[in-house]
C-alpha cells in the first residue's frame, strides 16, 4: 500500500474518530441520576501509531504505515465500609490497520492488530474490563478481592514514598504479570486476590486466569487454559531501614492453550503449549538523600525452573539499575544507568530450554520500541528525564542491545493474547547466527495541558546489527506516536458539586 493511500486513510480517521472522542469524554446524561458514595470515572486514550519496519526482502510485506486507536473506558466503583465494587466496561476502536505489513514476520504491532482483529482494518469490540468486589477486614489486616481485575507485579505494596514508587512505576511494575497496559485491547485477570498487611510487612496471594487481550479483538474472555498462582512478601521503609523496599515472590505458570506455535529455537510444531514454570525472585528498590540530590537503586532477579514442551527448563533473569536525580537544579534533572540480561537457549538439539520466560507482562515498559522482548538478551542503557516546566516531562534512552545466545532467537511479544489458533503471543526471528541486535536511541515527553487532558509523543529509532541485516535489507527501524488522554475521575462529583 503506498504512503499515500495510507496517509489519506489516517488523516480522514482522525476527523471522525476526533469528533467521537469529544463526545465521549463529555459527562453523559445517563450519569446524572446518581447515588452517594458513587465514583463514576470517564477515560478516552486516542492514539497514532506510525511505522517503517526495517526494509524487507523481495516479496515481504510493507513496512510503512500507520493507524488510529481509540480506547474509551467508563468505571463506576461503590465502596462500603467492609465492601468495595468495581465495574469497568471498555471500548476499542481502530482505523486503518495495515493488512499487508507481514513477511517475513508481523512488520511491527499494526498486522497483529489486523490478523488477531478478525482481519478487519477497522475493528472495534465493546466488553468487559473489570468487575470485582473486595471485601475489607475479614480478618485483621486481611482483604480479599475476587473477580475481574487488574494486577501488576511489583506493585502489591504501595511504599508510602513518593520516590521509590515513582521508581517502581518506571522500571519494575509488571515485569513478570501486567495486563499489558500499552496495548490498546490491554489484558485483565479474572481469579482471587488476598491481600495481608501487619506492621512493615505485606503479604499478597494470587490464583488468576488472564483474559483475551492484547492485539485480540475478541478481548475479555477468560484464557481457561492458562494458571497463575503466586504470592508476594514485601518489607515496607522502616525508621530503621528508610527509604527502602525489599520483596519477594513466587509465581507459577502453566499453560496447556491449543495454540499452535512454540516460541523457541528447536523448529519444532505443537498440537497444543505444554508449559510448567516456576518463577522465584526477590527485589530491592532504594531512593536515599546524598549531597543536593537522591540516589536510587534498583535490583531484581529471578530463577525458572519447571518443564518446557517435555524439556527441562532452567533459565533466570537479572536487573541492575542505579541513579541519580537534582531536584533543585533547572529542569531537575535525573540521570540513570543499567542492564538487563535474560538467558538464552545454548543448543536447539538438547533437553535442555535456557530461554528466559516472561509470563504476562507490560513488556513496552522495557522495551520501549516493542522490537524486541525481554526473552534472550542483554539491554545495556543510559537514561536521562528532565522537567522544564511542573506540566513537561521529557526523557531520552540509549539502548545497546545484544542476544544473550547466538543459538536462540530474537523474540518479540508480550504474552498470551489468544486462547487458541495459531498466536502463542510470543514469537521469533532466527538470530542469523550474531548476538548484536543494534543500538536503540528512544525520545519521549508528556504534556499536562488540565487537570484533565495531557498529551504524549514518542519518538524511537533502532540501527540494526547482524541480527537484523541477516534477515532484512536494511538496518534502519522508526517508530513514533502522538497519543491524547482525557480523564474525568469523578464524573458525579462533579454534577453533584454546585454551579459558582
Amino acid at each position: 500500500m503506498s504512503r499515500r493511500r495510507v496517509g489519506g486513510r489516517v488523516c480522514s480517521s482522525i476527523l471522525a474518530l476526533a469528533f467521537s472522542t469529544s463526545a465521549s469524554a463529555q459527562p453523559a446524561s445517563a450519569t446524572r441520576a446518581t447515588t452517594a458514595g458513587v465514583t463514576l470515572a470517564v477515560r478516552n486514550t486516542t492514539r497514532v501509531e506510525m511505522w517503517s519496519f526495517f526494509e524487507p526482502p523481495p516479496g515481504g510485506g510493507d513496512p510503512r504505515y500507520a493507524f488510529l486507536a481509540n480506547r474509551l473506558q467508563v468505571e463506576l466503583r461503590r465502596a462500603w465500609p467492609r465492601i468495595d465494587v468495581q465495574v469497568t466496561a471498555q471500548h476499542v476502536g481502530f482505523a486503518g490497520l495495515p493488512g499487508d505489513a507481514t513477511g517475513p514476520g508481523p512488520l511491527g504491532l499494526g498486522p497483529l492488530y489486523y490478523e488477531q482483529g478478525g482481519r478487519s482494518p477497522h475493528p472495534q469490540q465493546l466488553w468487559l474490563r473489570y468487575a470485582n468486589v473486595r471485601f475489607k477486614g475479614v480478618l485483621p489486616g486481611l482483604d480479599i478481592t475476587a473477580g475481574r481485575m487488574g494486577y501488576s507485579s511489583g506493585a502489591e505494596a504501595a511504599s508510602g514514598d513518593a520516590r521509590l514508587e515513582t521508581l517502581k512505576r518506571q522500571r519494575l511494575d509488571a515485569r513478570i504479570v501486567g495486563e499489558f497496559e500499552w496495548s490498546v485491547y490491554q489484558r485483565g485477570y479474572d481469579g482471587v486476590r488476598a491481600d495481608w498487611t501487619r506492621g512493615p510487612i505485606k503479604a499478597t496471594g494470587i490464583a488468576f486466569r488472564p483474559t483475551q487481550g492484547g492485539f485480540a479483538k475478541v478481548a475479555g474472555p477468560t484464557i481457561d487454559n492458562i494458571h497463575v498462582s503466586g504470592g508476594t512478601l514485601s518489607v515496607q521503609p522502616t525508621a530503621r531501614v528508610p527509604h527502602t523496599q525489599f520483596q519477594t515472590f513466587a509465581l507459577r505458570y502453566d499453560d496447556t492453550r491449543r495454540v499452535t506455535q512454540r516460541p523457541d529455537n528447536t523448529g519444532l510444531a505443537a498440537p497444543a503449549a505444554d508449559i510448567a514454570i516456576w518463577n522465584y525472585g526477590g527485589t530491592l528498590v532504594g531512593s536515599y538523600p546524598v549531597s543536593t540530590g537522591f540516589a536510587d537503586v534498583l535490583a531484581w532477579g529471578v530463577i525458572q525452573r519447571g518443564d518446557w514442551y517435555g524439556q527441562t527448563h532452567a533459565a533466570g533473569a537479572l536487573a541492575l539499575e542505579a541513579g541519580y536525580q537534582w531536584p533543585a537544579a533547572p529542569w531537575v534533572p535525573w540521570l540513570r544507568v543499567g542492564l538487563l540480561r535474560t538467558t538464552g537457549d545454548a543448543s536447539a538439539s538438547d533437553d535442555a530450554h535456557g530461554t528466559y520466560f516472561p509470563v504476562l507482562p507490560t513488556v513496552r515498559r522495557f522495551s520501549q520500541t516493542t522490537m524486541f522482548s525481554t526473552m534472550n538478551v542483554n539491554d545495556t542503557f543510559v537514561q536521562v528525564m528532565a522537567r522544564p516546566g511542573k506540566r513537561l516531562g521529557l526523557r531520552l534512552d540509549v539502548h545497546a542491545l545484544r542476544l544473550d545466545s547466538a543459538a536462540d532467537l530474537w523474540y518479540i511479544g508480550s504474552g498470551a493474547t489468544l486462547e487458541r489458533g495459531g498466536a502463542f503471543g510470543y514469537s521469533g526471528r532466527r538470530s542469523n547466527g550474531s548476538r548484536a541486535l543494534g543500538t536503540s536511541i528512544e525520545t519521549a515527553a508528556d504534556l499536562t495541558l488540565t487537570p484533565w487532558w495531557s498529551v504524549n509523543a514518542f519518538v524511537g529509532h533502532v540501527r540494526g546489527g547482524p541480527v537484523v541485516t541477516g534477515t532484512f535489507r536494511d538496518r534502519r527501524f522508526w517508530f513514533a506516536y502522538v497519543e491524547q488522554v482525557l480523564r474525568f475521575d469523578d464524573v458525579v462529583g462533579r454534577l453533584r458539586r454546585p454551579a459558582t
